[in-house]
């Protein structure tokens, strides 16, 4: 993964998945239009025809949706979208690529056409998208900054909230924690001024968890990680892998190691607490063995490892043995 000199580890990269909205800016072609382009009033057409696909509805499957999708990339790919003169067909395919998961293609669509037209009306989504797949891509100076023009240009405060999310990501992934803590701060604000949208607060609340314990505030990250094991019954929402993606995919394990010590200090008998301090050594222990050699946070991932395995220890004599899967709560793994 691309850093920079005094960056040179793997940051968690939380991307969620937003809703495409309806067709924006559908403005059909005037008479001028078309006698400048004939094949505007086509473009415009096609756009139409695609909008619908793009918006994945509450109900819908993934099976369902990624159907849409790959029709709407033949329809599109079929119009030549990624050279059509008109721009919207251009953020309608790499709006496609990117929710069918093919980042490297999203970017190279998406640059040109933002490049063409970065104040279009129609391409809030995608400065939107841009920066989704710059994130799977781990570019995150350059999602950063994609992240930065959406902003300027979005008036929903939900996409507002998850950008300001991602914004700390980001700033997490290069290294500035400052700006990620602020960062996340922001976000369980945004999030908590809003009906509905408790998701975003919560993994907000486990980002700063893991910013403050990578700054070197350990008793900080405990009040945010036992708010955050609070709010997300079982890591839920934390262990969502739809909504929810890391970049690298082990960083999730460091999320998940810091709510799982706070758990085993919760619990309420020794034989819970001892699998959760099992669970928490393991967690940790699959971190290090997974970590890139220039991971920055490997050496405090280790640290994580020793105390977890001191405490389980002294956690085994306080049970009187190990402990087994069935001293977890439903649909929480011992081992990783």
């Amino acid at each position: 993964m691309t850093r920079t000199a005094r960056a040179a580890a793997a940051i968690v990269s939380l991307a969620l998945a937003a809703l495409s909205p309806p067709a924006a800016a559908d403005t059909p072609p005037n008479a001028w239009d078309r006698a400048k382009d004939p094949a505007a009033r086509d473009a415009y057409e096609i756009h139409l025809e695609v909008r619908p696909l793009l918006f994945r509805a509450p109900i819908a499957s993934d099976r369902d949706y990624t159907r849409n999708l790959e029709r709407a990339r033949a329809i599109l790919e079929d119009a030549d979208a990624a050279h059509s003169s008109d721009v919207r067909l251009r953020f309608d395919l790499g709006e496609v690529y990117e929710g069918l998961g093919r980042h490297a293609q999203a970017l190279a669509v998406l640059q040109a056409a933002l490049a063409i037209a970065p104040d279009h009306t129609a391409a809030e989504q995608a400065w939107l998208d841009l920066a989704y797949a710059l994130a799977h891509l781990d570019r995150p100076r350059e999602e950063r900054a994609a992240y930065e023009q959406f902003l300027a240009r979005s008036t929903s405060e939900y996409s507002r909230a998850i950008a300001v999310l991602n914004l700390a990501e980001a700033d997490m992934r290069l290294g500035d924690l400052d700006d990620a803590i602020a960062g996340y701060r922001q976000a369980v604000q945004l999030s908590a001024a809003l009906p509905n949208d408790a998701k975003t607060g919560i993994l907000a609340t486990w980002g700063l968890a893991v910013a403050l314990d990578r700054a070197g505030d350990p008793q900080g990250s405990a009040v945010e990680a036992r708010l955050a094991v609070g709010m997300d019954s079982s890591d839920q929402i934390i262990g969502d892998r739809v909504g929810v993606f890391f970049v690298p995919a082990y960083e999730r394990l460091w999320y998940l190691a810091l709510g799982s010590a706070e758990r085993a200090r919760q619990a309420a008998d020794a034989r819970t607490a001892l699998a959760f301090w099992q669970r928490t050594e393991s967690l940790w222990a699959s971190y290090v063995a997974q970590a890139d050699p220039k991971d920055r946070w490997a050496r405090l991932a280790r640290a994580h490892l020793d105390r977890a395995r001191t405490e389980r220890a002294l956690a085994e004599k306080r049970a009187g043995g190990k402990a087994r899967s069935h001293d977890l709560p439903p649909g929480v793994e011992l081992h990783f």
